[in-house]
């Protein structure tokens, strides 16, 4: 019996077994590129397409499964033996930045300054980000990690670059419609049925953690930030169907994460009045709460979902294999086994300590089902030292842009950094090349150069205080 073929694959055919066909295509790419280029060289348009971008760039990132959209993600450059398709990111991205050329050049003229601010308000995080290419050095599969650490790279820099080129407003729009487009697009393409809403990412988590912080943001924008009642009645109505789809997703961690958000939302009225140490410590009390919660509920709700299949996907289960892997963890406590190098268990057999942990009923983990456990066993202790330090500094300069900016450009922030905090208890999505890295660097990069800024506003709005501070010193 013959394999079906995809209509990617079909495609494929196609266009390579044809030569005048691929000539022919190659001439209209070149065509639609010249033409591109020269109406983003026009300052209206050229901006228009880079949002375009930036709204098509925070839909792929979740990974999706849809052709086109799932040849675009980085991740692709991961695996060597994809096939051409899966080399698409190679000259994507390349193309994007040829036809933005206009906006790139506004972007490098301010690179230096954009680095500096981010080198000063949050250097672990850059030193963070370095880690997935210098992890080479001591990989347990060097090629895999530098593929790794590449596309990890290049998925963070375009990340750095939107976050750098917008502000909080125009970011949040672009999260806002992305991740509604997800939602719709999976609702239309692959409808809730009788089993889990999966839509067109890769699992049932994935889709649900977009669209709980979907309706956050809509919820956000409605109590917040919508200026017209035309603009209050599309959030309301975009929220409702965020959490009906929510709802169908049928993931306890989705329902449990928006209950949370939809509270933070609803506290940032009370946390601004707060001063900068209350609201810090109201925000640690509250983390630490919502983690309690998520927790005991999450058990016991995929305790009753999963238990009747006799699989062991538990937080009980977890907890059964996550002491072998702090096991492994100390067996490289300085370095780790490199980005993407220690559940190598199919390809390097007994060579990696991952070949060896099950659970009693037999289950072997193929990821750490845990942030801070993934990025021990990917960089040591050091690894987690940075992101943790590079954490806890976003969580202060959020809670200080609270008493400065309005709350929908302040909420988006706290609700991401709540969001990434609590999934990453039970997921290990922070090492992932998905969409809460990308949301957490996007937010890293405009957090430390908007409190840079006022930083400097503040020094340079009060030359009493300045003049008093040289006196002093």
């Amino acid at each position: 019996m013959t394999e079906p073929v995809s209509p990617a694959n079909m495609l494929k055919e196609l266009i390579l077994g044809s030569s005048s066909l691929t000539w022919m295509l190659i001439a209209l790419l070149a065509m639609a590129t010249l033409l591109f280029f020269q109406f983003a060289s026009y300052k209206k348009t050229g901006l228009a397409l880079e949002k375009s971008f930036a709204i098509l760039y925070i839909f792929i990132s979740p990974v999706l499964i849809q052709p086109p959209f799932n040849y675009l993600h980085f991740v692709n450059l991961k695996d060597p033996e994809g096939g051409i398709l899966k080399q698409l990111p190679y000259f994507f991205y390349p193309w994007v930045l040829l036809i933005l050329f206009s906006r790139v050049k506004i972007f490098s003229s301010n690179f230096i300054d954009f680095f500096a601010k981010l080198l000063i308000m949050n250097p672990f995080f850059l030193l963070y980000t370095l880690l997935p290419l210098l992890s080479t050095l001591w990989s347990l599969v060097p090629e895999d990690t530098l593929r790794a650490g590449l596309a990890f790279s290049g998925f963070t820099v375009f990340g750095c670059y939107i976050a750098a080129q917008y502000k909080w407003e125009d970011l949040s729009r672009f999260w806002r419609w992305g991740y509604t487009a997800i939602g719709l697009a999976s609702f239309v393409m692959k409808p809730p049925g009788s089993g889990d809403f999966v839509g067109l990412t890769l699992s049932k988590n994935s889709l649900g953690g977009v669209l709980a912080l979907c309706t956050a943001f809509w919820y956000l924008h409605y109590s917040q930030g919508a200026k017209t009642q035309k603009e209050r009645w599309i959030a309301l109505g975009m929220m409702l169907f965020s959490f009906y789809l929510v709802r169908a997703n049928k993931s306890g961690s989705a329902l449990v994460i928006t209950i949370i958000l939809i509270i933070a939302v609803s506290s940032l009225n009370f946390l601004k009045k707060l001063s900068f140490q209350w609201a810090f410590t109201a925000i640690i009390c509250f983390l630490v709460f919502s983690i309690i919660m998520t927790v005991f509920v999450v058990d016991n709700l995929e305790d009753i979902i999963v238990g009747g299949l006799g699989k062991d996907l538990t937080l009980t289960g977890r907890t059964e294999f996550w002491p072998q892997l702090m096991d492994a963890v100390n067996q490289r406590p300085w370095f780790g086994y490199g980005y993407d190098g220690f559940f190598q268990q199919d390809k390097l057999g007994s060579a990696t300590p991952a070949y060896f942990i099950y659970t009693p009923n037999g289950f072997q983990p193929k990821n750490p089902h845990n942030g801070g456990i993934g990025i021990l066993l990917a960089f040591g202790w050091p690894g987690l030292i940075l992101m943790m330090t590079s954490l806890l500094l976003n969580l202060a300069y959020a809670v200080r842009y609270l008493s400065r900016s309005t709350l929908e450009e302040a909420g988006i922030p706290i609700c991401f950094l709540v969001s990434i905090i609590i999934s990453n208890i039970t997921e290990g999505y922070i090492i992932d090349i998905g969409n809460p890295w990308l949301s957490y660097a996007m937010l890293t990069v405009r957090l430390a150069i908007d409190n840079a800024n006022n930083s400097s506003n503040s020094s340079t709005s009060n030359p009493q205080r300045r003049s008093l501070a040289r006196t002093v010193y």
